[in-house]
């Protein structure tokens, strides 16, 4: 899915509500298309750049932090159902979160053979 971004550049100076929107930028590959008559200047161009490669690195970081919290619900989930859950409860996801956790285990194992047998 391919994440587009509107870059927008002030009026005037002194009116910063009032924009007009320069390029449309996409984040994955990084690709900016001028939107409109007037292509972005040299320096409007470089912004956008440096923008995009922030945007990157920030959307990079999410996605590793968004693994580490899934580890952490992991963990919850499995004192969880140790401790506190009722047969009911866990008949509602023992499956899904099974076959889920399964095809995890086969991409992460399969990843780390591949790595150990690169080396």
């Amino acid at each position: 899915m391919a994440q587009l971004c509107s870059v927008w550049i002030p009026k005037t100076a002194n009116v910063a509500s009032k924009c007009d929107q320069i390029v449309v930028a996409n984040v994955n590959n990084g690709q900016i298309k001028p939107h409109g008559d007037v292509p972005p200047t040299p320096e409007e161009l470089a912004a956008i750049t440096a923008w995009l490669e922030k945007r990157k690195m920030s959307l990079e970081d999410r996605a590793i932090d968004d693994i580490f919290r899934a580890v952490d619900h992991l963990n919850l989930t499995t004192h969880w159902a140790q401790t506190k859950a009722t047969d009911e409860q866990l008949e509602l996801f023992t499956d899904q979160l099974l076959m889920t956790m399964h095809d995890l285990r086969m991409v992460l194992v399969r990843k780390k053979s591949d790595r150990l047998n690169r080396d």
